[in-house]
């Protein structure tokens, strides 16, 4: 079974069954400078990360399928684990299309503006999430001016200019492909053009404009999608969020019902509509406190579970039975001077999951500069092994 198959046989399985179903052993990604640390450490270099990839920049794990991907596939790590393809994004750009522009630039670090309109700085090297110093939505007036750039009429020169050659490559693919990305969700987007803190106080001083942002860029979504997949089958669709943190959501249930709902179950009536049934969240954070909300809305699973922030997948799997769970597995016990015994309890919780279905494991975000090569690869290699040892175990199981 190929990668595209493993990933669809694990979100479509019922009640446990594991008939025709066969776990996909993946990764979510790496930060360059992980890769690059571990060159070091004995990773055999198959291609250097190119130098203007920094190291605080994510290497997905997952193909190129568009020479101008938002971010560079790996080829160094995944064939020396013979690991499956991840979730690939297909290219989509929710910005208004501005002209990045570099406002100031000296040898410690850089300003400029992103294609959203929203002013960075990060340091000359660019190694870290950058500190957003201003943003291009703050009321009425500037959102009146900037939702010009969401309409219809602008779809079409968002898509890669080897549309037509990339759509037919893509007919026959081994690998899943998900619709959505960075920014594309309700908060998210109204987020990312406000700045958190305007966002948040919006929500209680001036709800009608969250709302309107909200329809406007649903509005949006639902044409692109449907200009999307009426030449690509996808495999599923995401919304995208990041709406939590160590300490929890960052909006209330009440502001979540209000502002999010609506527009999920818009979304998850779209995705039926087209054929697509599978429709993920993605949030880092603590998100048990959301994932009765999300279930509400039928949205069907999310990733990727950040353990650091007390998120405690047994728990939520016993709560949430049939809700789709990838990742979990706490990057931490891979971190320079952890033990086998800690990466082996780990471990073991994956066992127990992947007995209750609908699990794929990986680490539980992008594998970080902390995490040592030799236990990535202790790690990477006993998790193989159980996955090898499940699938085989139940295929014995449903051949008697």
């Amino acid at each position: 079974m190929n990668s595209r198959g493993k990933f669809l046989s694990v979100m479509r399985m019922k009640d446990g069954d594991y008939d025709s179903v066969e776990v996909p052993k993946v990764e979510f990604g790496y930060w360059a400078g992980s890769i690059r640390r571990w060159f070091s450490e004995g990773l055999s270099m198959r291609a250097p990360i190119p130098d203007e990839i920094p190291d605080g920049e994510a290497i997905m794990a997952n193909k190129n399928i568009y020479s101008k991907m938002e971010k560079a596939g790996d080829v160094n790590v995944q064939p020396i684990f013979g690991l499956d393809q991840y979730l690939t994004k297909l290219p989509v750009d929710y910005s208004p299309m501005f002209s990045k522009e570099i406002i100031e630039k000296n040898d410690t670090h850089i300003i400029y503006k992103d294609s959203y309109g929203v002013t960075c700085k990060n340091d000359i090297h660019m190694t870290s999430l950058p500190l957003e110093l201003s943003h291009p939505v703050k009321d009425w007036e500037s959102w009146d001016q900037y939702k010009q750039y969401y309409s219809e009429d602008t779809i079409e020169k968002r898509l890669p200019p080897d549309w037509e050659e990339l759509t037919r490559r893509l007919k026959d693919r081994d690998f899943p492909i998900r619709l959505g990305g960075t920014n594309g969700g309700f908060l998210g987007f109204p987020r990312q053009i406000m700045g958190l803190t305007t966002y948040m106080m919006k929500l209680y001083d001036d709800p009608k404009l969250i709302h309107d942002i909200c329809d406007t860029f649903l509005n949006f979504l639902l044409a692109y999608y449907a200009r999307v997949i009426k030449d690509v089958k996808v495999d599923c669709i995401l919304i995208w969020e990041d709406m939590a943190g160590k300490g929890g959501s960052l909006i209330s249930p009440a502001h979540f019902r209000e502002f999010l709902t609506p527009r999920y179950k818009a979304m998850v009536s779209f995705a039926k509509d087209v054929g697509v049934d599978i429709i993920l969240t993605d949030s880092d954070g603590y998100v048990e406190d959301l994932i009765p909300l999300i279930v509400e809305t039928g949205v069907t699973g999310m990733y990727p579970f950040e353990r650091a922030a007390g998120n405690d997948l047994l728990r939520i799997r016993k709560t949430f039975s049939d809700f789709q769970i990838m990742g979990g597995i706490d990057k931490r016990v891979l971190f320079a001077g952890s033990t086998k015994e800690k990466i082996d309890k780990e471990l073991d919780i994956v066992k127990e999951m992947l007995k209750m279905g609908r699990y794929i494991p990986h680490v539980d975000h992008f594998v970080s500069q902390d995490c040592a090569y030799e236990n990535f690869t202790y790690y990477r290699k006993k998790l193989n092994n159980i996955i090898e040892k499940f699938s085989s175990t139940n295929s014995t199981k449903s051949s008697s």
